[in-house]
């Protein structure tokens, strides 16, 4: 079983992010190694599944979001291909996060909702055989379960013809959940990748958008479950803390 993040190559920036120049793919580069060191020492970060990311091509990256950390754990899973996040623009308000966000290119989301500016950017680097990255809930975790999905990813997926690829992380909702100001230092995180979800795929798959919806946050609970019992059994059932995502183990 494969864990460690794919070696990244700025230089590759062509494959990676087409239409982009080398200092945008480099900068990305950095920010992610200044991460991947801290996560691994701070909290054994792991990452499996890795190989399953297509090497080209517009790529829909989804995940169960659980805390303020998850871009950072998500982008690092699949760095060689240096998706574009999207967050909430209150994230922008904290100069270091902030300025960290805006250096990774992240697309900022209104709360309030009326985000057709950035649901045209994220488009747009899909048309250009680029990636994103979105959280279906619409928000972090208040209890570290998978919530229901919104319909944003089925439209995105719809109208660029992307491949949508299920992602799974855990640990992070104990080390920073929403009822946190700031993160613990504490505890262990693990991500795990699935297999892309193809255009042909998605056709049958969104057949029925509602269950369709379904079926793929069930695909992301179990990629999530996974990394749940990884962190049981290389921590002594340490971590993470058992609570209402535990269900289904």
């Amino acid at each position: 079983m494969r864990r460690s993040v794919r070696v990244k190559n700025s230089f590759d920036h062509r494959r990676r992010r087409p239409g982009y120049g080398l200092l945008p793919t480099a900068t990305w580069d950095v920010c992610a190694q200044v991460c991947q060191s801290m996560l691994s020492w701070r909290y054994r970060y792991r990452v499996e599944g890795a190989h399953l990311v297509p090497r080209t091509g517009p790529l829909i990256f989804i995940g169960n979001h659980q805390s303020y950390l998850d871009p950072m754990i998500h982008g690092l899973a699949v760095a060689d291909r240096a998706p574009r996040p999207m967050a909430k623009a209150e994230l922008f308000r904290n100069p270091v996060f902030g300025a960290v966000l805006r250096a990774i290119g992240t697309i900022p989301l209104r709360s309030e909702g009326g985000n057709r500016d950035a649901f045209r950017a994220a488009l747009g680097e899909l048309e250009a055989g680029r990636t994103v990255m979105i959280y279906p809930e619409g928000g972090r975790s208040l209890d570290g379960s998978v919530q229901p999905f919104q319909r944003g990813v089925e439209l995105l997926a719809r109208k660029s013809g992307a491949a949508i690829v299920p992602m799974g992380i855990d640990g992070a909702y104990d080390i920073w959940s929403p009822h946190a100001s700031l993160p613990t230092w504490s505890g262990r995180i693990w991500a795990t990748i699935g297999a892309p979800i193809d255009s042909t795929q998605q056709a049958t798959l969104f057949r029925d958008v509602d269950a369709g919806l379904a079926e793929l946050r069930s695909r992301v609970r179990k990629l999530m479950l996974r990394c749940r019992s990884q962190l049981r059994a290389r921590s002594d059932g340490e971590f993470p803390a058992r609570g209402v995502a535990d269900h289904g183990i």
